[in-house]
C-alpha cells in the first residue's frame, strides 16, 4: 500500500516533528492525506507504526538511563519518598497528570466538540514562553536546575500541559518542554526530560487509543518500513537537538520555542 519512498518520507516527518514543538501526528497526517492522497482508514495504523519507531529511538538513546531507573525502582520499590523525589517520581506524576487533563479533553472533543482544536491555546502558551524568555534575559545570574533535580512536583505542571497535546495541532514535545522551562530547568535538561517522558507517554497512548482492529488489514511489511524509517530519523534528531541546546542559553531557547509554538498554534487555529 505504501512505496518505500513514501514510508521513508513519513518516517522522516515523524522522526523530526516528534521532538520539536509542532504536532507530529498533524504533520504526518497532512503528508499522508494531502501529499500522497492516502486512504483515511489507514491513518491510525500509520500513526501507530511511526510512533513505535520514535519510541524505540528514545528507548535506545536513553537505554542506560532507563535501565538505571528500572533497577533503582526494583531495588527499593516500597521507598516511596526516594522514588518520588527522583526522575521516577517525575515520570509517574507527569504521566498521571497527562491522563487527568488529556482523557477528559479527548472525550469532550470526540463526543461534543469534534471541531475543537488547541491552536489558540497553543499560541497563548507560545506567548507565555516568549515572556519567560525575556524575563530570563534579565535574570542572567539565576541558577538553572539540572535534570537530576527532577521530582514529582515537576511532573504536575509538565504532565498537565502535556495533556493538552490530545487536541489537534498541539505538540507533545512543545507542551512538556514548556512546562520544564517554566519549572526552571536548563536548556538541555528541559529537552532531555521531555524526550525521556515520551517513552511511557507514547506507549500508554498507543495501547489506549491506537491498538485495535485497524492493524489487522495493514501490511506488516509497510509497518516495519514506517517504524524503521522513523526510528533512524528520530534517533538522529534526538542526538542533534540535544547537542544544539547544550550550547544555548535557556533564555534564547525559550524565545525560539515561543516563536515556533505561537506560529504553529496560529496556523492550526486558522
Amino acid at each position: 500500500m505504501l512505496t518505500f519512498i513514501q514510508a521513508v518520507i513519513l518516517g522522516l516527518v515523524q522522526g523530526i516533528t516528534e521532538w520539536v514543538p509542532v504536532s507530529s501526528k498533524t504533520q504526518v497526517s497532512l503528508v499522508y492525506l494531502k501529499l500522497f492522497n492516502g486512504d483515511p482508514s489507514l491513518l491510525i495504523p500509520i500513526l501507530l507504526y511511526v510512533h513505535v519507531g520514535t519510541v524505540l529511538a528514545a528507548l535506545i538513546y536513553f537505554r542506560r538511563e532507563v535501565t538505571e531507573l528500572v533497577l533503582n525502582f526494583l531495588r527499593k520499590p516500597a521507598d516511596f519518598r526516594s522514588q518520588a523525589e527522583g526522575k521516577t517520581g517525575f515520570l509517574f506524576t507527569a504521566l498521571l497528570f497527562t491522563g487527568i487533563v488529556g482523557v477528559p479533553l479527548l472525550i469532550l472533543e470526540k463526543k461534543f466538540f469534534p471541531d475543537l482544536t488547541g491552536g489558540l491555546l497553543f499560541a497563548l502558551m507560545g506567548a507565555g514562553l516568549l515572556l519567560t524568555g525575556f524575563l530570563l534575559l534579565k535574570q542572567s545570574g539565576k541558577k538553572e536546575r539540572g535534570r537530576e533535580e527532577a521530582g514529582w512536583k515537576d511532573g504536575i505542571l509538565t504532565g498537565a500541559l502535556q495533556g493538552l497535546s490530545v487536541l489537534p495541532g498541539v505538540s507533545r514535545s512543545g507542551t512538556s518542554t514548556t512546562g520544564l522551562i517554566w519549572r526552571g530547568f536548563d536548556s538541555e535538561s528541559s529537552f532531555h526530560l521531555s524526550f525521556l517522558l515520551s517513552i511511557p507517554t507514547v506507549v500508554v497512548a498507543e495501547l489506549i487509543f491506537y491498538v485495535g482492529g485497524e492493524l489487522a488489514s495493514f501490511p506488516v511489511s509497510d509497518g516495519l518500513m514506517l517504524a524503521g524509517s522513523s526510528f533512524v530519523f528520530g534517533y538522529l534528531t534526538i542526538d542533534a537537538l540535544l547537542k544544539i541546546v547544550r550550547r544555548m542559553n535557556i533564555a534564547y531557547v525559550a524565545l525560539a520555542l515561543g516563536l515556533i509554538i505561537m506560529a504553529a498554534g496560529l496556523l492550526s487555529a486558522g
